[in-house]
């Protein structure tokens, strides 16, 4: 028997939100979550993490109604496109689409995330993005569905030169 130790997993889900000119939303990560991936300045998709006992759609519902403040209309695909190990926590990704090209509201008391843009998903893979978000926005892009990626490339410690201002 081993006497090694293992954490419990964080549990989250992760949403490709396409508007109708197919562009992405992305949020500005502000505060530092390090074992999460996740670090001021860097850009992400939406991402949340489950309650204890909720299900990937609740949380997806909960994401899109407290940190998107109710982005309007929007359909969630039945299917999640893959599952990404991102430092000690493992996402599931899905995407939906919204008739509405409108900048969420922050919700209220986020204080995680602001400064959302849409954004050409090739064009966001130029920004400086938070773990797991290049490997869920490329494989968006590429069309993979059933993905597991047991390995999100680490986040470099500085924005690269390439990052531009949004």
């Amino acid at each position: 028997m081993s006497n090694i130790t293992r954490l419990p997993c964080i549990r989250g889900v992760a949403l490709i939100a396409v508007n109708p000119l197919h562009e992405v939303l992305v949020g500005k990560e502000l505060q530092p979550k390090p074992h999460l991936g996740k670090y001021p300045g860097t850009w992400s998709p939406p991402m949340e993490t489950l309650h204890r006992g909720e299900s990937q759609i609740d949380a997806l519902k909960r994401l899109i109604q407290e940190a998107l403040a109710g982005l309007p209309g929007i359909e969630i695909e039945s299917i999640p496109h893959g599952e990404y190990w991102i430092a000690s926590a493992r996402a599931t990704l899905y995407v939906g689409h919204t008739r509405s090209s409108r900048l969420p509201a922050l919700g209220k008391g986020m204080s995680d995330v602001g400064g959302h843009r849409w954004i050409r998903p090739e064009d966001a893979l130029g920004l400086w993005l938070r773990r797991g978000a290049w490997e869920m926005l490329s494989d968006y892009i590429w069309g993979r569905t059933g993905v597991v990626c047991h390995y999100c490339r680490p986040v470099s410690a500085t924005p690269p030169d390439t990052v531009e201002s949004l």
